[in-house]
């Protein structure tokens, strides 16, 4: 017979009712506000291939792509909202998870609904819920094999030890800050006495994992869609990189490419000192804004509570959340503060058993000789769990009542997300400018442009119309870098016999040999090469 750790709380039937309620809430509201169009940049590129089956900017992403492809098989929506109501739905059973996860770990039902509460309607968390983009799943993922390592602490059973490392082999195709957890799982199981069939089992489902994720990657490169990374960026401008066309013509070099990001490496860990206090400022804002009225001292004080009753699960939550900041501190990128969200859901659960802390101190009051005789002072504790989350969703509510009313993410205007990558105050203007420019060229048309308009203008091509002649392609395809490579001068030269355009007027020494000039396509100014000097 199995031993099984009795110092966490078993789930029983209703706690499936419970998770599938807080399921259907969250997907409820972010269906209600779920943003419908086609989006710019990185999400535009999503939502495009979704569609394609084609590989994506690094990491590749092939997982998450393939899942994606079966909710544009849905009979409902838009082809846009489809792709967004994919990661809607994994928000909402990440909301489900939290719940369970507070539950095991600390029994309180109600801080279980905090805990979920206070992720959904995080104002981050939210918006990125309902648009194509991967922060969500990797919370997803995150809190499912939290859970796997708390069932296996519970019952001793490999078979949770075997999913946790399949599902961390698969991550490396749907998010890498996932892979972040690696050594704070691997502390926890040296700290919680695992057995050598255990750790068998947890590198088995790695490999296992490791498998499908490679054999995902394969069969995206093998497709190399004309919607994808490779055409749109990479393979016209491999000399930004210093390769050649033999530097990229294997499985194995593309993956190297994707996997150690060539085009992110300068931005990684280049300049701690200066990078962490800056970015240290913004999560401390970060901090201020996102989070309902006092979750984070509840989630210091429960850290501390969880350490204190729980201290390896505390332990596995600290390293965890440890080295998800620590990346998301040292990555110099303009938009650094997204790589903070997974980290949301250790400070959401830590919230629930700061919450859970005062309720166990409650009932130890309540049975003193002197109380515990009137049964009326039994319900005090679950009492006041309800009036916290009452109170936090109190604070709440004007957000969620505006963004219910106007079917829409109105939180997010006045901030640096309310034009990119969904401009909520123009939401159509990504579709709309892809439709007229698409519609205005040639079918056999190339266009150089920026990121952000790269993939909309893909979408509109090759999925609305399936007009698979026109290629377009990124101008300057890494940050530091404003000229024209001479591979794309090359390619330039190589396809003088079709119509080339470019979204802006290149200015450097490399484009100085173009001749271009001035057009306008569907009322959008264009540059067209007419030859080269």
């Amino acid at each position: 017979m199995k031993k099984v750790n009795l110092n966490f709380h078993p789930l029983e039937p209703r706690d499936l009712g419970y998770s599938i309620l807080v399921f259907v809430l969250s997907f409820a509201l972010y269906i209600r506000t779920l943003v419908p169009t086609l989006l710019y940049g990185d999400s535009g590129e999503f939502q495009t291939l979704f569609y394609s089956v084609g590989m994506t900017h690094p990491t590749g992403y092939p997982v998450f792509v393939l899942l994606g492809k079966l909710f544009t098989l849905l009979p409902v929506g838009a082809l846009t909202w489809r792709a967004n109501l994919y990661i809607a739905f994994q928000g909402a059973l990440t909301i489900s998870c939290i719940y369970i996860l507070v539950r095991m770990l600390i029994g309180w039902r109600v801080a279980g609904i905090y805990a979920g509460f206070v992720l959904a309607i995080n104002p981050l968390f939210w918006f990125y819920a309902v648009v194509a983009e991967l922060y969500i799943p990797a919370c997803l993922l995150t809190a499912l094999i939290f859970i796997l390592m708390l069932q296996w602490r519970q019952k001793n059973q490999l078979r949770y030890l075997l999913m946790a490392g399949m599902l961390g082999g698969l991550s490396l195709g749907v998010h890498s800050t996932v892979a972040l957890l690696a050594p704070a799982i691997l502390v926890y199981l040296f700290i919680s006495n695992a057995n050598k069939k255990a750790w068998m089992a947890a590198v088995a489902g790695g490999l296992i994992g490791l498998l499908l994720f490679a054999g995902s990657f394969l069969f995206i490169d093998r497709l190399n869609a004309d919607a994808g990374y490779y055409n749109a960026t990479v393979e016209h401008s491999l000399s930004t990189w210093q390769m050649t066309e033999a530097d990229f013509d294997s499985p194995i070099e593309r993956f190297s490419f994707l996997y150690f990001g060539k085009q992110f490496q300068y931005q990684m860990f280049a300049n701690p000192k200066t990078v962490m206090a800056e970015n240290g400022d913004g999560l401390l804002y970060i901090f201020r804004e996102v989070f309902v009225p006092f979750s984070i001292p509840l989630g210091l004080f429960g850290l501390l509570y969880l350490l204190a009753r729980h201290w390896r699960e505390g332990i596995l939550i600290l390293l965890a959340a440890a080295a998800q900041l620590l990346f998301a501190l040292n990555y110099e990128v303009y938009d650094y503060y997204v790589f903070f969200i997974p980290a949301f859901v250790f400070i959401s659960v830590c919230s629930a058993v700061g919450v859970a802390a005062i309720l166990d101190g409650i009932s130890i009051l309540i049975t003193s000789d002197a109380l515990k005789k009137k049964k009326v002072f039994t319900y005090i504790p679950g009492s006041v769990g309800i009036f916290i989350f009452l109170a936090t969703v109190y604070s709440a509510y004007p957000m969620i009542s505006d963004a219910w009313q106007e079917k829409n993410v109105t939180f997010i205007r006045d901030t640096q997300l309310d034009e990119y990558p969904y401009p909520i105050d123009t939401p159509d203007a990504p579709h709309q400018r892809a439709i007229k420019v698409v519609d205005a060229l040639e079918e056999n048309a190339i266009l150089f442009t920026d990121w952000d308009m790269l993939f909309p203008y893909y979408f509109v091509a090759h999925v609305e119309e399936q007009n698979i002649g026109m290629d377009f392609h990124e101008t300057y395809p890494q940050d530091d870098e404003d000229g024209l490579s001479l591979s794309i001068m090359i390619y330039i030269q190589d396809n003088l016999d079709r119509p080339i355009y470019f979204s802006q007027r290149p200015n450097d020494d490399n484009s100085s040999r173009l001749i271009l000039r001035p057009v306008k396509k569907g009322n959008i100014m264009l540059y067209q090469v007419e030859g080269m000097k």
